[in-house]
This record gives C-alpha cells, structure tokens and sequence, in this order.
C-alpha cells in the first residue's frame, strides 16, 4: 500500500488511510454478493475500513443497480411522465405510500426487484395502467373480457 497522503482512521483513531484501487464486495440482499474491480478507496492500515469517494460509490451503486437490474431515476421519471401524472399520483395509483415514488424518483430509495418488473410491463402495456389507475376490478360487471389478463392478450395478439 502506498500512502498518498497521512491521514489518521476515523474509525479506529490509530491507523492510517492509504489509497488504493483493488475489488470492492458489495452486499446486494439475501447474503448475495457482488464483486466490482479496479475500485480506489482508502484502506485503514490497522482496522481495514474501506473508505469509498463520491465517485467510487457513484460506480460501485451503478454497478449494483445493473446486476440487480434496478430501474435508475430517469426511468422512473420517465414512466412516470408518460402516463401524465405527479409523484403522488403515480403512488396512488401503484398502492404505495403517498411519499414512496418521489423517494424512488430521487434516488433514496429504490424498487424491488418485482416491482421494477411490474414497472416495465406497465410501461410496455400502457393501458394497463389506466385499468390500474381506475380501479377497474371494483366494477366487476359481468363482462367477459374485462380484466387485466385479457388486455395484455390483446397488445400481444397487436404485437404479433
């Protein structure tokens, strides 16, 4: 390790911080790991805590959202500016809490998984989310073919 500059551990208090690149393991859920190369952080010479810079998080995040294949901010945007409704809106009409798809929208919180692929289909099916948005299964009228199952059938059967 080579010592760009002295710096004391705040962690520790003792030891000190050297610069290096070397792969960094983040946790992505479920004891699941992913490791990313080549990341420059300090490394504390006596405890061992890694200090990432604004940059190094900014690329270690990116590499996360891209394997868990998290929607990034702009998409959510995006999503949301084509169905022509406002973060509180949007939530509603998900069933979310009033807050959470301005928090996904800004990046401090993110969607499941599951969620980011209920996103894309209603992203790719847009109808589906004014069925969504009306809360169409409360007026359940009898009607063969009303439901969500056969709207997507009829986008598939346009798209073949």
């Amino acid at each position: 390790m080579k010592a760009t500059r002295e710096t004391t551990c705040l962690c520790c208090g003792k030891g000190s911080l050297h610069t290096l690149k070397r792969d960094f393991v983040a946790k992505i859920g479920d004891g699941q790991t992913l490791r990313i190369p080549n990341i420059e952080m300090e490394v504390c010479d006596r405890c061992g805590e890694e200090i990432l810079s604004l940059e190094s998080a900014r690329a270690v995040d990116a590499a996360v959202a891209h394997h868990t294949e998290r929607l990034t901010t702009n998409e959510l945007r995006e999503m949301r500016e084509q169905f022509g409704v406002d973060q509180t809106e949007m939530s509603e009409a998900l069933g979310l809490g009033g807050k959470t798809f301005h928090r996904w929208e800004k990046g401090s919180q993110y969607p499941s998984r599951s969620m980011g692929y209920y996103l894309r289909l209603l992203r790719e099916f847009p109808e589906t989310f004014a069925w969504l948005r009306s809360r169409r299964w409360k007026r359940r009228n009898g009607k063969k073919g009303s439901g969500i199952v056969t709207l997507l059938r009829q986008k598939e059967r346009q798209l073949k």
